[in-house]
């Protein structure tokens, strides 16, 4: 914003405040000694604090000294370049929005949502970047992490209603040379369900860069269990394992990536990656550790998140982990999974008894996951929130990822919610800190 061009502007700092503060009465009405106050938002284009110090004279009181201590040089309040659409009913969202930046939670992120088919609002804000010169905006592309699981649970839905795959057949009718080493029995809901007992694969990362040798790693490994017998996270196996059925049963031979741009993407016109095109790669913002996380893990991990960065990453093909998205994309996504999109322009793309299909409970009841040491609840790959997020009733379904990015839908509802950041915090016993207070208003919206 351009300061304007009047004697005042063109005054120092602290001219300009005196010659603002000599020029309102109030400012200069008695004070007890001792007395400090502090002024924002002074002048025209001007923002700092202006600090009286007040001394007692005989039968008057006088303003010894002015200090300005400016803060930053606009007229606005700090919004933390926050930026993007509201829709009228929605304007809570801000100020919630807003707080992550004040508390120091995030240094980049967005957040949207969609509600009867409908953008409700997306809001992007602060820094692209340590650097602090290129704002985070609607249209920052994001890392997810795990979030991305939810993208390939919908790419297998897909598949199912299309006739190429059924959730209870085994694995070896799409795939004969998974049937090795104890996994012959293995069903596809073993796989989506996390029930494979293939939670762990011990290969450098550079190996997670080719899908080809990590099919034949997989291929070649013994269950930890015996599958359907348990469950377990599958952090990153999960993706090799469904995107592998899919390109399978594609006729065209696709891999996911290309299945999810081709069949899902592009007709509902969303930006959520598996394997990123090169030119897209400037709008990638790079994840940081927080402190409190840097505290808590190993120095391994640490060096993944850099690996995380590297564009070579980016290309890649590591379903379960490596998705690239907006906040809007992933939002619209899960939109469309329960309703038409925009009106009626954009058709949602499964149907309800699929979706009912995909986001039913294959976990039995406080079954312990055997990697978390946690009670969860897998449907057809997608995390079943109904526990986590109970504010918003049953059948609320989708995923989250490391460091606190998260997409989900409502059915009941009509409603979808994603979140992505480029400061990843590290597990929290109040659950999702950023979002809650977001989704209690919301939440309190939608029940109304």
């Amino acid at each position: 914003m351009q300061p304007e061009d009047n004697a005042l502007t063109r005054m120092s700092l602290a001219d300009a405040c005196f010659t603002y503060l000599s020029h309102n009465a109030s400012n200069w009405l008695p004070k007890p000694p001792g007395t400090v106050t502090l002024y924002s938002n002074v002048g025209t284009s001007l923002a700092g604090l202006v600090v009286e110090r007040v001394t007692q004279m005989p039968y008057e009181y006088y303003v010894k000294e002015k200090i300005l201590i400016p803060l930053v040089v606009h007229s606005e309040p700090v919004d933390y370049n926050i930026r993007g659409t509201i829709k009228p009913g929605w304007e809570f969202i801000r100020n919630l929005f807003r707080e992550n930046f004040v508390q120091d939670r995030d240094l980049g992120a967005s957040v949207a949502a969609y509600y009867q088919g409908s953008l409700a609002f997306e809001l992007g804000g602060g820094w692209f970047d340590q650097s602090r010169t290129k704002p985070y905006d609607v249209e920052t592309l994001q890392l997810v992490f795990s979030t991305s699981k939810g993208l390939v649970a919908a790419a297998v839905a897909l598949a199912v209603q299309r006739g190429l795959l059924d959730y209870s057949a085994l694995v070896t009718r799409y795939w004969p040379e998974y049937g090795q080493n104890g996994k012959e029995n293995t069903t596809v809901a073993d796989i989506m369900s996390h029930r494979a007992g293939l939670p762990y694969i011990s290969k450098p990362f550079e190996q997670f860069l080719d899908w080809t040798a990590m099919i034949h790693t997989l291929e070649q490994m013994a269950p930890l269990w015996s599958p359907g017998s348990a469950h377990g996270y599958h952090a990153y196996t999960y993706g090799w394992l469904a995107g592998e059925l899919i390109r399978r049963v594609d006729p065209k031979k696709r891999s996911l990536g290309q299945f999810i741009r081709e069949e899902m993407s592009d007709p509902i016109n969303f930006e959520f990656f598996i394997g990123l095109p090169i030119n897209q790669e400037y709008r990638v913002s790079p994840v940081e550790l927080s402190e409190n996380i840097k505290q808590n893990i190993n120095e391994s991990n640490i060096g993944l998140v850099a690996l995380f960065n590297d564009p070579r990453t980016h290309r890649a093909e590591i379903p379960a982990a490596n998705g690239i998205a907006t906040a809007s994309s992933i939002a619209r996504l899960y939109s469309a999974l329960n309703t038409d999109l925009d009106g009626g322009k954009f058709k949602r793309l499964l149907n309800e008894d699929i979706l009912k299909l995909a986001t039913r409970s294959n976990t039995p009841e406080g079954e312990i996951d055997l990697v978390m040491q946690l009670k969860v609840s897998f449907g057809m790959g997608f995390l079943l929130f109904h526990d986590i997020f109970p504010e918003f009733g049953p059948n609320t379904f989708g995923h989250d990822g490391f460091g606190g990015s998260i997409g989900f839908c409502v059915p009941t509802k009509n409603f979808s919610f994603a979140y992505v950041m480029n400061r990843l915090e590290g597990a929290s016993a109040d659950g999702y800190p950023r979002i809650a207070p977001m989704l209690k208003k919301i939440a309190e919206f939608l029940n109304q």
